[in-house]
């Protein structure tokens, strides 16, 4: 095939694998040279070139970049081909390649992958609404033509995972792939797929075994994904802030958004979701603190994981909960510095304060949940030390259990049968409760979501601020 687009840039990939074997000849200890990717680089060129000159701005084309599209299998995927609009993914497109003599054994390997990719980027804009904004899913491929992947296979007991499937076994490593490849877009696993075959040099040649599959069918399909994203998003006037928010309608939104936060726009918008998503959580617990049937396992059924509530200085929830025999915590947070805080709940309705000799003081209930996590904190430090060896040799947990602190969230002032009192009383009687203590404080469960609304409402308020200016 001669004049075609990419017939430079696949020159160019065969003489990069042929100067890296070159640089390693003669090396001794060493097997096969390891080529990396830089013998797709030019074709990557080539990709972008076409889609450009099929009217995708090149100013929104991202290459090789750790961005971490939405997902819910696998971790970040650098992707070779990142199409933008306006900040928000439009389309995604992997290259990979198949050289030497391994076809048979590598067959699986790399259907696999494109598979595991397909499912784990389709799954995450299943839903709606963001099911009609799902990107573009490309894959280039890049097949050595020659006798080893030409010639038809024959069925054997090692030919096993095909015995199922008798038109794919008896098909050459070439027609294999280009068999799959279709069940692959007749699926719409994958929305555009160039399969291309090519003969190293010198009898250097291009085949395209489905024009459906070639290069311009490739770029065109990719184009049109892209412009029918665009046109949906334009007519329901959704920006990225937008997009966002429909992405806060979703009950797995944090899995979503993670990859948006790579790019400034999609930053923006995934920042919306997750504060409009968490002051809705604020906004149940405060329902839920008031309800006459509230307890302190309903409440921490409610909180589940969002640990973010106690403030900024926590990163995770610690899965164990039992880490000391005859101990139970309610809430192991993890602080940055790798030591614990434990947060003992109890129910909204526990009494706060009650009258002692005409002045107010913390009620009983208060200091038992303060005994209470008192003697968590000092079974800590007396077990820490070994607990800590023990629990990094045999769990792989390495926490410093002897710097522990803790927090007791209870009562609700709006909840207090006390009369002519007022909440600045209740307030000020605990501030002074606290200013005893050292390592536990106990707050209302009224101050717990006041703290956290107010900072939510300042991240909020200086997103505003930043897309104004």
């Amino acid at each position: 095939m001669t004049g075609h687009p990419a017939e430079p840039a696949l020159r160019r990939f065969w003489q990069e694998r042929h100067d890296v074997v070159e640089r390693h000849r003669g090396l001794v200890g060493h097997g096969a040279p390891i080529v990396g990717r830089n013998d797709l680089q030019e074709l990557i060129g080539a990709v972008v070139d076409g889609l450009v000159g099929a009217g995708i701005e090149r100013a929104n084309i991202r290459t090789r970049e750790l961005i971490d599209l939405p997902g819910t299998y696998r971790s970040a995927m650098v992707w070779d081909l990142l199409l933008l609009d306006e900040g928000i993914p439009v389309g995604a497109i992997d290259f990979v390649s198949q050289v030497g003599s391994s076809f048979g054994r590598n067959y699986n390997n790399r259907i696999s992958d494109m598979v595991a990719v397909a499912a784990d980027f389709n799954r995450a804009y299943a839903r709606d609404p963001v099911s009609a904004y799902k990107p573009c899913l490309g894959k280039v491929f890049v097949l050595e033509e020659c006798e080893e992947s030409i010639k038809l296979l024959r069925r054997s007991a090692r030919a096993g995972f095909l015995a199922a499937d008798a038109p794919l076994a008896a098909l050459s490593i070439r027609d294999r792939y280009l068999e799959v490849f279709r069940r692959l877009l007749g699926d719409r696993m994958y929305d555009a797929i160039w399969y291309v075959t090519t003969r190293r040099p010198p009898e250097f040649s291009i085949n395209e075994p489905d024009p459906a599959m070639g290069f311009t069918s490739f770029v065109r399909a990719v184009t049109d994904r892209v412009a029918a994203i665009q046109q949906v998003r334009r007519g329901a006037g959704v920006d990225a802030v937008a997009f966002g928010r429909m992405l806060a309608q979703r009950d797995d939104v944090d899995e979503l958004m993670s990859g948006l936060t790579s790019i400034p726009a999609g930053l923006s918008a995934a920042e919306s979701a997750r504060i409009r998503r968490r002051r809705q959580t604020v906004a149940t617990l405060r329902d839920l603190a008031m309800a006459d049937d509230t307890n302190e396992s309903k409440m921490h059924t409610a909180i589940g994981k969002c640990y973010w509530l106690f403030g900024g200085q926590y990163v995770d929830v610690m899965q164990r909960r039992n880490l000391v025999p005859l101990d139970e915590y309610d809430i192991p947070l993890i602080c940055a510095d790798g030591s614990l805080h434990i947060v003992e709940l109890k129910g909204p309705k526990s009494r706060l304060i009650q009258r002692h000799r005409g002045h107010l003081i913390t009620a009983n209930e208060v200091h038992e949940a303060v005994s209470q996590c008192l003697n968590y904190l000092r079974s800590l430090d007396e077990m820490g030390g070994p607990l800590r060896t023990l629990h990094r040799n045999e769990l792989g947990l390495d926490y410093d259990y002897r710097r522990a602190r803790g927090t007791v969230v209870i009562g609700h002032p709006d909840r207090q049968s006390l009369r002519d009192v007022t909440r600045e009383q209740i307030d000020q009687t605990i501030r002074s409760y606290n200013a005893a203590l050292s390592r536990v404080q106990v707050v209302t469960w009224a101050d717990l979501l006041d703290s956290a609304d107010r900072a939510l409402k300042f991240e909020a308020d200086d997103q505003t601020v930043q897309r104004e200016t």
